[in-house]
């Protein structure tokens, strides 16, 4: 039995002064003796935890509404004649927002955190639109979105989609096909631009072929049948895939501007190429950045205004923004965003007690600080919501299975032991998530190995609890047997006799608050249970994804997101190597050779046949219309990870506790899932936030 130092309770007690001391400082002129607060309020110890999510509503097609109203802040510039009518800067058809809980009210600015200078990480799913999305009434049933609607050949090999007629961007420029063909043809197939297509668009060995219609139909037609499409254009938002604003893009394309013309403008950027000038205006939205944000047409309810120094962004409602709530008021209904930079949680934690923010993302909480959360919800603006993480918390580590040293070569030896099944095997059950969830979620966490959500249809109990046990009688005993000895000092030597380093590599709050925490925990473990050399190392982001790249990671950390059936079916890339190498993944080089136009290229190197066999079901899966065919599939490949595992998982499942100002209404409801399955909040509709009365606490 273990002898944990650090008691539930205890820990509760520190961070408790934690909070106190932050409140402190926030608020007193002057430094002021802090007594210790009463213990505050959490989850009941003895409760259970739970799979429960929300309950599912059915799903209504929302008719549509016969009027359209505009936006108070937009009525001076229509009759100033600046800008169009409401009939005429919306679609035809525009997508109905219904089934919220009150018609809302206009006004008001949302003010969030990012923890990155440039990129809106924490931010996008504020911003971002889909082709299409998943109704948050049940969680299951794709809906339209930007496309109006969409249909597939029974081969599954065709697909017809339609846009909205008389959709506008920002700008007010037309959406139509246009900027479908500008995509495909001047994108993704322009060598120059684009190396090759996205995987998706070569799906069965070539380039899918786009048909234009009319001004806004279009088909696209496959290779080999594609009957999970409709589930990945869930996923793909304006500037990703089929839609770019092409007459303003054209401006900074050679097919359409002059070259020279173009190379000059680069070499005033300080850029070398028109390729580089084109990429450098052509923002994706989801992510943002500078330098030129301002300015770019977006399908989004909200458009940047104004970038005025680093890491701060302002936004205003899009006056042309394409959906409408029950009774045809155009949405959002408010009137601002305000991005701003954060350094760290501490940061945050202060705009949080002096009520500076008014929603407080998936990225940027944790069930670490809910002593904090709480103590201070009375005091502060908010409240907390009660939602199950997705991502955040659910920590994983992801051994390398294809691990090259920092001379950039393949580490023979610890590519023998990494692919001994009994390494991830022995590392897993030598972690003692039973403190880890008391330490870190006060025992209000699920444990288990790495596996889909329990609510997701693609479960087994078996693969929650597969080598998730603390044993390291058991862990050791299989190590042993792999030829992994103890030197005099008893730490371990790889099989050549060399000593046995092991080094997780993470980034920070970029990946979750309590990560950090997390890692020196689990290092811990396997130095005192295991006699491994572990260390855990925290550095930018930016170098640790060119180093997970470059493969040169021995265990990153991520959190385990594409867990839920949103999105576990169409990128498993945390289970098997299909892609985002620069995040998590069991091998950043495999998921190289998957995504590879030529596979038989120099410089790839070819999964083992076990792996590839997990990938070839995975192809199954997105050929496959029926959805019990792709289901039975997928369980193919979590029997084999259940028995050869290749990450380790910490935590099954996890309250996500999401930070609202106390004014606002239309929200997610309770147990909902939150985490980059559901794109954050963007999938319960957060054009259709409002506060009470128009303002906020």
């Amino acid at each position: 039995m273990v002898d944990r130092k650090l008691k539930r309770r205890d820990f509760l007690k520190l961070s408790s002064v934690a909070a106190a001391g932050v409140v402190a400082a926030a608020c007193a002129p002057q430094p002021q003796p802090t007594a210790v607060p009463a213990e505050p309020e959490a989850p009941a110890e003895q409760a259970e935890p739970t799979a429960a999510v929300a309950e599912e509503r059915p799903v209504i097609t929302p008719e549509m509404p016969t009027t359209r109203k505009e936006p108070p802040m937009l009525e001076e510039l229509v009759k100033s004649g600046k800008l169009p009518p409401i009939d005429e800067r919306i679609p035809e058809n525009p997508a109905v927002v219904a089934q919220r809980d009150a018609i809302g009210v206009y006004g008001g600015e949302i003010r969030m955190i990012m923890f990155d200078p440039v990129w809106w990480t924490s931010c996008y799913d504020i911003i971002v639109e889909r082709m299409l999305t998943y109704s948050d009434l049940d969680g299951k049933t794709i809906i339209p979105n930007i496309f109006e609607s969409w249909e597939v050949t029974p081969d599954g090999k065709t697909w017809s989609i339609r846009l909205r007629k008389g959709m506008k961007w920002s700008n007010g420029d037309p959406v139509t096909t246009e900027d479908t063909r500008f995509w495909w043809e001047d994108y993704q197939l322009n060598t120059e631009v684009m190396s090759a297509p996205w995987w998706q668009f070569r799906f069965g060995g070539e380039p899918m072929k786009l048909e234009i219609i009319d001004d806004f139909n279009f088909k696209v037609t496959f290779a080999a049948p594609f009957g999970n499409f409709a589930a990945h254009l869930t996923r793909w938002a304006q500037n990703d895939a089929f839609l770019f604003p092409s007459k303003y893009l054209k401006q900074y394309h050679a097919k359409y501007t002059d070259q020279a013309k173009l190379e000059e403008m680069a070499k005033a950027e300080k850029l070398e190429t028109w390729v580089q000038l084109f990429n450098a205006y052509n923002i994706n939205i989801t992510w943002g950045g500078p330098p030129h944000t301002v300015g770019f047409p977006v399908l989004s309810a909200w458009y940047v205004v104004d970038n005025p120094t680093e890491g701060l962004y302002l936004w205003e409602r899009n006056p042309y923004y394409y959906k409408v709530d029950a009774e045809g008021n155009q949405l959002p209904y408010i009137d601002k965003l305000r991005f701003d930079y954060a350094a760290n949680t501490e940061v945050t934690k202060l705009k949080i007690v002096q009520s500076e923010l008014d929603i407080v993302g998936q990225h940027d909480v944790t069930m670490m600080e809910y002593p904090f959360y709480k103590e201070n919800e009375p005091k502060a603006n908010y409240v907390v919501g009660d939602y199950i993480s997705s991502m955040g918390d659910r920590v994983t580590l992801f051994p390398n299975h294809v691990p090259f040293t920092e001379e950039g070569v393949l580490d023979e030896g610890l590519y023998q032991i990494v692919n001994d099944h009994r390494w991830v095997k022995a590392l897993s059950m030598a972690i003692d998530r039973e403190e880890i969830n008391e330490v870190i979620f006060y025992g209000t966490a699920r444990m288990g190995a790495m596996s889909p959500m329990p609510a997701s249809k693609y479960y087994k109990e078996e693969y929650g609890q597969a080598w998730a046990q603390f044993d390291p009688d058991a862990a050791n005993a299989m190590l042993d047997e792999m030829g992994l000895k103890r030197g005099p000092d008893g730490m371990r030597t790889r099989l050549d006799g060399s000593k046995l380093t092991y080094n997780i590599e993470h980034s920070g709050v970029r990946v979750g608050p309590a990560v950090a925490k997390i890692t020196e925990m689990v290092a811990g473990y396997w130095r005192e249970y295991l006699g491994i050399d572990a260390t855990t190392k925290e550095i930018q982001d930016s170098l640790l994804v060119e180093r997970k790249v470059n493969a040169q990671v021995q265990c990153a950390v991520w959190h385990a997101d594409r867990c839920t059936d949103m999105l576990l079916h169409i990128e498993p890339d945390w289970f098997i190597p299909v892609g985002h190498q620069g995040q998590g993944g069991p091998a950043p080089k495999w998921a190289d050779w998957y995504v590879a136009p030529d596979r038989t290229a120099e410089g790839l190197i070819e999964p083992p046949d076990e792996i590839k066999r997990l990938l070839d079901i995975f192809d199954q899966m997105t050929a496959v219309v029926d959805e019990e065919e792709r289901v039975r599939l997928g369980q193919q490949i979590f029997d084999y990870l259940a028995e050869n595992p290749l990450e380790i998982g910490l935590v099954l499942e996890c309250p996500a506790p999401l930070l609202f100002n106390k004014n606002m209404r239309n929200l997610p409801k309770p147990k909902s899932y939150i985490g980059w399955d559901s794109y954050g909040l963007s999938t319960y509709q957060p054009s259709a936030f409002f506060y009470e009365g128009g303002v906020r606490a």
